[in-house]
């Protein structure tokens, strides 16, 4: 098998997964085998989605978490991105299951609109504020995690955000990503926007909204 892998965090709006075939400007790079994680657990997702799929649960490092296989993809449920630990049970789950190398699972990692838990109650900067520590500590996680794992080359950290959004602008967004240890972050140009459906956490429809893509490129 190929070592052109991928993961993604906080799985979970209308669109149920990430594109990660994705790269800056429209470009696309191809994934052979694909780890998605989730904070839900696999009973309140699949009453989301309605989507079928294979259970199984996975015992790593002493700690038992849910996982299933979906369209040929490996889904580990119950995972806090923000915890080094959680990820490094979601990258063994997925090689053992793939029988691949840690660092082609994590080389390229995919968010989409990673934000702030109870954000209708924070004030705007706040809330900014709220979402640069998110963002900061999950690069941090990753990190570790990546170490842990006994990887070496710096890793790909790929975010979907609009360069104007409210919760976190571009700017702030990107100083989150620094701090988090990125070496370099890029961004789509303004005018190479993509299209996602966005929904309420029950799994209801809303409207599309406009993203960009950015990219971090993290130290481990």
């Amino acid at each position: 098998m190929s070592n052109n892998g991928a993961m993604s965090i906080a799985e979970g709006r209308y669109e149920y997964k990430v594109d990660v075939s994705l790269i800056l400007n429209n470009g696309k790079r191809k994934k052979d085998f694909i780890l998605r994680t989730c904070l839900d657990s696999y009973s309140l997702w699949k009453a989301k989605y309605a989507k079928s799929g294979s259970p199984f649960q996975t015992f790593i490092k002493g700690t038992l978490k849910e996982a299933a296989i979906i369209d040929n993809e490996v889904w580990v449920f119950g995972v806090d991105a923000t915890k080094a630990n959680d990820i490094v049970i979601a990258v063994k789950t997925a090689m053992n299951y793939f029988r691949v190398s840690a660092e082609s699972i994590i080389q390229d990692i995919y968010v989409k609109n990673l934000n702030s838990e109870g954000e209708d109650s924070i004030l705007k900067q706040a809330l900014v504020d709220a979402n640069k520590n998110l963002y900061s500590n999950v690069c941090k996680a990753i990190r570790a995690a990546a170490a842990e794992l006994g990887c070496s080359n710096s890793l790909n950290f790929w975010v979907f955000s609009n360069h104007t959004n409210i919760k976190i602008p571009k700017g702030s967004l990107h100083d989150a990503l620094r701090q988090g240890g990125a070496e370099s972050v890029a961004s789509d140009a303004e005018e190479n926007l993509h299209r996602f459906y966005v929904g309420s956490n029950s799994g209801g429809r809303g409207p599309k909204f406009k993203t960009s893509l950015h990219l971090a490129v993290l130290k481990v």
